[in-house]
């Protein structure tokens, strides 16, 4: 999903059940076939509580059962400057089979209480979403 910036499942400001903001799924997007792979890319900083712990120890099964998988997890090692967002303690990638994978994932209901978990375990939360390219030709008009 090429979605705009912060775009993340929706039930308020924090995240949650729901639609994601800019997924564009394949019926949406006019496609026939399958979609590419997507990655939502996760930056947060931990909240003084350990709900966010809570939802690690479950979040890894219930997104292998929807097609995705961890690839990276990251501590912030520093930077030498940004332009933006002040750096996030915590880097997550999730690897989708599609974006219909990651909002089967957001909307099953049998994750109405794990959401929660990662919203309330989170200090500012940033989550993007991009579609796998095998290289970088398609952002330069095929060039």
């Amino acid at each position: 999903m090429a979605a705009a910036p912060g775009a993340r499942g929706r039930r308020g400001a924090r995240g949650g059940v729901g639609t994601v903001p800019g997924l564009r799924l394949a019926q949406d997007a006019g496609h026939t076939g399958p979609m590419p792979p997507l990655y939502a890319l996760n930056l947060f900083d931990l909240a003084p509580n350990d709900d966010y712990r809570a939802y690690s120890r479950r979040s890894r099964d219930a997104v292998e059962a929807h097609g995705g998988r961890v690839v990276a997890l990251g501590r912030f090692a520093g930077a030498e400057a940004s332009d933006g967002a002040e750096p996030r303690q915590v880097m997550v990638l999730v690897e989708w089979e599609s974006p219909e994978a990651f909002q089967g994932f957001v909307d099953d209901p049998a994750h109405v209480d794990l959401h929660p978990l990662r919203e309330n375990g989170t200090e500012n939360y940033l989550w993007w979403s991009y579609e796998k390219l095998e290289d970088l030709r398609p952002l330069f008009g095929g060039a």
